[in-house]
């Protein structure tokens, strides 16, 4: 059986990893989350506005599912990393602007901490099957 293949088109492997195009639903959301942190972290902001900025960090807001933004929104006030407070402004019905607590801070900086290490851990990952891969074309 030929398991890359089979991880290119979705297959499931023998170690049970589900591949495919793209992120699923639940990587998504972990993705989301220091995402919506890094942006409350520049100022208030209204879920609409954080959903049409997602696309600084890849996220197409085009294709991103507001309900998980909104879930992971409401995460956050639970664990009391963000709050919200309703903007009854003149024009429109009342809104919901979120803003990010100091324990959110934290959890944005815990984020970044685990995100430059994985980085660095692809980033390996890359560069030696990308080197192996030479080296089979090279001496092959």
């Amino acid at each position: 059986m030929d398991w890359g293949k089979d991880l290119m088109h979705g297959q499931r492997s023998r170690h049970g990893w589900r591949g495919g195009r793209g992120l699923r639903r639940g990587q998504i959301a972990r993705l989301v989350e220091p995402c919506l942190l890094a942006l409350l972290e520049q100022g208030p902001c209204h879920g609409y506005d954080l959903i049409a900025s997602m696309g600084r960090f890849g996220l197409d807001p085009e294709t991103l599912d507001a309900g998980l933004v909104y879930r992971v929104l409401r995460d956050m006030e639970l664990a009391g990393w963000a709050t919200s407070d309703w903007d009854v402004g003149a024009s429109g019905p009342p809104r919901r602007v979120y803003s990010i607590t100091d324990a959110g801070k934290e959890a944005l900086a815990m984020w970044q901490a685990e995100l430059r290490n994985t980085h660095y851990v692809l980033h390996r990952l890359l560069d030696a099957s990308e080197g192996s891969r030479s080296g089979e074309i090279e001496s092959g």
